[in-house]
């Protein structure tokens, strides 16, 4: 049985997440309708070799795998890379055989990392093809001796543009231009076509032109040897993520080569899958590991902000949302809820460019059932080539600590990076709820998340960065691509000072003082510790946020029982 059914809303209202204001007198929901199971335990201990150190490939899977009380762990970072040094396959994976595999409940891997060192790796030709296949193999060898042990592999459908770095800063947006126009023209391309080609390709460097086409072609047969693994159980389920994609260009192409390739050794759906993005996929098959765990699949009521918005295509994607967001449910291990289905909880996304008119419905329905205590977790994809959440969403979620009540937020960067950590916590939440994960390790970490989210998300992108970028712009010897020595320290210092007094109010409006149930024991939040802010690499496009909530026992006690 579902937490709810369609029909039965608003008698299930107390269903929703444990959290309450300051002075009620709610407790955490007991109910026939909540089903509490016992059988398989969720994993306790969870294997990630990242695709490279960044937080969101990091950090972000293993918050929400906490609050599941997972560990996700990590090689040593040493052994992982940073921004253009890569990561060493070899030595994680020396790594790797010195840890007893058997012991991890899943390994969550990026084989970019097995086979490049990393994102940032796979996107230059550094590593020959039959190296990549070399380490690939080393790797199946070390899956070999947990064979009980699953194991959840997942790679980048190469992005069009290179990384962006000062050296390449005056061509690359041309040579991505070329690659797209040149996968656009097919095989036989008309004279004007050919003479564009040319033109574009005059004005990059031959030999990073020609490099660039032999990276792309030998990351397209990798991915197809990844492939071939799923299909001889390698791996326990494979996600193609595509990186930074357009509606055209040779993403479209590569994506079509692996859809039919996997249909000929059929593969289906539960055992292979490509979604949009590939910053957001460890959080994805963090979820999906934990939900195969006790054969659960979250069913999610879906509702856009915009009718139009739906079939909009966002930015850095090749598909329109409502697809966009199919393949990340189903990589989490999620599926669509139909009309007037048991649903487990709403997810609320807020569409590229809504009417004004949706829009306003959209929150007013948001706001109700979120008040109401409905599981409701929020994605917001309306984020602008700058990948910035919509101040208007914000403002709803935040008034009166209405933040506070949610299952899950996010909105950054792309569509799918957005919809691909909202869906999993909150598919992580309530499993944890439905499998009697120890109830105060839940209840923070999903209140940790949450104002992770509105810190780092919103406030980070959408004010600091800004004041770093021009910092940077007014620096001499520095670029928004890389910074280093004094200069970077000086943006760094600006970024812990202003994020650090905007965490503090973060907390102090939307969490300071709230109130929440934990098994029969009311707690609250009473401050906020151990901050730590930094630039994890040599630019601003992104940040290291950590910190703490404090709880503390409320002294009144509920003498029945709650999950």
């Amino acid at each position: 049985m579902r937490w709810f059914a369609a029909m039965g809303l608003a008698l299930m209202a107390m269903l929703a997440t444990a959290q309450v204001t300051t002075g009620s007198e709610q407790t955490e929901p007991t109910s026939p309708h909540v089903r509490v199971v016992s059988g398989p335990e969720l994993p306790q201990r969870i294997l990630l070799i990242p695709v490279d150190d960044r937080p969101a490939v990091t950090q972000f899977p293993q918050m929400i795998g906490a609050m599941a009380g997972a560990t996700v762990e990590t090689p040593p970072r040493e052994l992982i890379g940073r921004f253009t040094q890569p990561g060493k396959p070899e030595a994680i994976m020396a790594w790797m055989a010195t840890q007893n595999l058997k012991e991890y409940d899943a390994v969550v891997v990026s084989m970019d990392m097995i086979a490049y060192g990393g994102l940032i790796a796979s996107r230059v030709e550094r590593t020959s093809y039959n190296l990549a296949i070399q380490r690939i193999r080393q790797f199946w060898a070390l899956r070999r001796t947990a064979p009980q042990t699953k194991f959840y592999g997942f790679g980048a459908i190469m992005r069009v543009a290179p990384t962006g770095t000062r050296e390449n800063r005056d061509w690359r947006d041309i040579l991505a231009k070329y690659a797209e126009e040149k996968a656009d023209y097919g095989t036989q391309p008309t004279a004007a076509q050919r003479n564009r080609l040319q033109d574009l390709a005059r004005r990059v460097p031959a030999a990073d032109l020609a490099s660039y086409e032999r990276a792309r072609d030998r990351n397209f047969r990798v991915n197809q040897e990844l492939i071939r693994m799923r299909q001889q159980n390698a791996f326990t389920f494979l996600l193609l993520g595509e990186d930074d994609s357009k509606p055209t260009g040779p993403q479209k192409i590569e994506r079509q080569r692996y859809a039919d390739m996997a249909k000929n050794l059929n593969l289906k759906e539960d055992q292979m899958t490509m979604a949009a993005g590939i910053d957001q996929v460890a959080n994805l098959l963090v979820s999906r590991a934990m939900s195969d765990s006790v054969a659960w699949a979250p069913r999610v009521r879906v509702v856009y902000a915009d009718e139009d918005g739906r079939r909009t295509i966002g930015n850095y994607e090749s598909l329109p949302i409502e697809d966009s967001l199919q393949s990340q449910l189903r990589a989490s291990g999620a599926t669509v809820a139909g009309p007037n289905e048991d649903f487990d909880y709403s997810l609320y996304v807020n569409t590229p460019d809504p009417d004004q008119y949706s829009l306003d419905a959209f929150l007013g329905s948001l706001e109700s059932e979120v008040d109401q205590g409905f599981p409701v977790a929020v994605a917001d994809t309306n984020l602008g080539k700058g990948g910035i959440a919509d101040p208007r969403l914000f403002d709803v979620l935040t008034k009166e600590g209405r933040s506070a009540r949610l299952l899950a937020y996010a909105g950054w960067n792309t569509a799918g990076n957005t919809m691909g950590t909202t869906i999993p916590a909150a598919n992580i939440y309530l499993l944890a709820r439905r499998q009697r994960v120890e109830p105060l390790v839940r209840e923070i970490g999903l209140r940790t998340f949450v104002l992770h989210r509105l810190v780092n998300d919103f406030e980070y992108h959408n004010f600091v960065r800004p004041v770093a970028y021009a910092m940077i712009d007014a620096f001499p010897n520095a670029s928004r691509e890389e910074t280093y020595g004094d200069e970077f320290d000086q943006v760094n210092a600006t970024v812990q000072q202003d994020l650090g007094k905007r965490l503090d109010a973060r907390f102090k409006n939307q969490m300071l003082g709230t109130r929440f149930f934990a098994g029969n024991q009311q707690y609250e939040v009473v401050a906020l510790e151990d901050v730590e802010i930094s630039l994890p690499w040599p630019r601003a496009y992104e940040v290291q946020l950590d910190f703490r909530l404090v709880v503390r026992p409320v002294a009144q006690q509920i003498g029945r029982a709650h999950v």
